[in-house]
């Protein structure tokens, strides 16, 4: 379902110079307007340290990856963050960035499918569903990692805050060994001690999405499209085959999770920091980090190299299987053409830094 394909803003609002959200008045300040970020605390105030879960799945899980998801280990988090209450929205890219890369942009007669069966279905299910209200509410796509990170700083420094990563441009990094001799592959290193915004771990994101949960979904045993956009096909057998749209929905379309987070199963995947590695030698099979980490395994940042980035959370053409919390996918750090990709973002506490 992935789809081939400066900053310009002149004048600053008080609302991204002091990171005031702005909502309509009328709509219980669910909405958020232009670049308002809303973030959410991770887990919620009150929450007994420390700050733990079970990460990834169970054998018995219905769909599970032992590769990819296994074995399962005790995370530990020494303090709290705050997490994107929406993905990034297309509304929020453009005014940060003066511009909108997405496929999805609500204007069906614009949009090109290709001429397969499956492109076919796909602009068959899409058209009744791609007029939305507002197209700004829809996730960002077709944004590459490494513009994610760059969003991450700006963004930061248009708050007045401190950036966290540091990117040169100019030096390959040696630790992505994606073969691709031609990519991008800008180092990118974590910045200490700073509060700027930053893409989730995978540790952040997973114990976001199940907020408290230890089921497949933060639903429980199985969802339904009318609590997801994915391809609406059944998850366990005895499940009802839901709605496929075809396309992207608003961010704020769906419930919650239990930590009032929006859009964690299914719309568009979302990136996250950690790598995700082939062994070339291996007939590309993954070395899996789950099968190298401690356990306890304090604050995970991942493996220190790889060849792809993580991303989590399933997408409106997949299965809900690739839905589920504790799945894993990756996606190539330099390409900008990914349909249903999106990302949101991290922040310290007030008061604290990373």
């Amino acid at each position: 379902m992935r789809r081939f394909m400066f900053l310009g803003i002149a004048v600053l609002t008080l609302a991204i110079t002091f990171g005031i959200v702005a909502c309509d008045p009328d709509d219980g300040g669910k909405i958020p307007k232009d670049f308002g970020i809303e973030m959410v605390q991770v887990p919620p105030v009150g929450t007994p340290t420390p700050y733990s879960f079970v990460m990834g799945s169970p054998e018995e899980e219905v769909g599970m990856e032992p590769v990819r998801e296994t074995p399962t280990r005790t995370v530990i988090f020494t303090q709290g963050f705050r997490m994107g209450k929406y993905p990034i929205t297309q509304g929020q890219y453009r005014a940060v960035m003066g511009k909108n890369p997405s496929f999805h942009q609500g204007a069906f007669e614009d949009a090109t499918f290709p001429s397969t069966p499956a492109g076919i279905a796909r602009k068959t299910a899409a058209e009744p569903n791609w007029e939305v209200e507002n197209p700004d509410m829809l996730p960002v796509e077709c944004v590459g990692w490494y513009e994610m990170v760059e969003f991450c700083n700006i963004l930061s420094e248009l708050e007045g805050r401190t950036k966290a990563y540091n990117i040169n441009k100019a030096v390959r990094d040696p630790n992505n060994i994606n073969t691709g001799a031609d990519d991008v592959k800008w180092s990118i290193t974590l910045i200490p001690g700073t509060n700027g915004y930053r893409l989730p771990t995978e540790a952040q994101w997973e114990y976001a999405c199940r907020a408290g949960t230890t089921t497949p979904f933060s639903t429980g045993e199985t969802i339904t499209t009318d609590q997801a956009n994915f391809n609406g096909t059944k998850y366990l057998p005895d499940d009802e085959e839901g709605e496929y749209r075809g396309t992207t929905t608003p961010v704020d379309k769906f419930p919650a999770n239990g930590w009032g987070l929006y859009d964690m199963h299914g719309n568009v995947y979302e990136a996250c920091w950690d790598f995700i590695m082939y062994a070339w030698t291996e007939a590309n099979s993954y070395i899996n980090y789950y099968t190298i980490a401690e356990n306890p395994d304090y604050n995970p940042i991942g493996m220190a190299m790889g060849e792809r980035r993580a991303e989590r959370g399933g997408t409106y053409g997949l299965a809900p299987r690739q839905a589920r919390s504790a799945w894993r996918e990756r996606c190539n750090q330099t390409r900008n053409n990914y349909d249903d990709l999106g990302f949101r973002l991290v922040l310290p506490l007030e008061g604290q830094t990373w």
